[in-house]
């Protein structure tokens, strides 16, 4: 009995291992997902560089929220909003780099927009992703 659990014992261990991967920024993700979810500021910031063309930044907070300092050129797609039914009318064919102000909605929103077929994501929290580099503006205007 002993040898037959020393056999399968190994099997069933190479065989779960063989079912997660680790993704580029070192995260685990499931073989059932080709990418991660998540991508850093600053792995985001090089590529929008790269290929300005071929990407959208999405900011999911609310227009409040985006007033007050936004990537400049971000879309504002409140995540509270009609954000399923906004989406919609995006292109397919774009790489969308999301963000909110901590990077929860961000990440439900990404998750939405992968199911939909959309390339897809999740850079975290505004704080994080200003610092990368993106050039940032404001909509507020400037008291005196």
């Amino acid at each position: 009995m002993r040898n037959k659990v020393a056999i399968v014992l190994p099997f069933f261990a190479l065989t779960a291992c063989a079912q997660v991967r680790s993704g580029p920024s070192g995260t685990a993700t499931s073989s059932s997902q080709v990418e991660p979810l998540h991508i850093s500021p600053s792995e985001a910031y090089k590529r929008w560089k790269a290929e300005p063309e071929k990407v959208v930044i999405l900011d999911v907070r609310t227009p409040q929220e985006y007033a007050s300092g936004h990537i400049k050129g971000a879309q504002n797609l409140d995540f509270y909003g009609q954000f399923e039914q906004s989406i919609q009318k995006l292109p397919k064919s774009k790489i969308y780099y999301l963000h909110c102000a901590s990077g929860r909605r961000s990440g439900s929103a990404t998750e939405i927009m992968r199911k939909h077929g959309f390339t897809a994501y999740n850079m975290g929290g505004f704080g994080a992703v200003a610092q990368a580099g993106f050039p940032i503006e404001s909509s507020q205007p400037k008291s005196e």
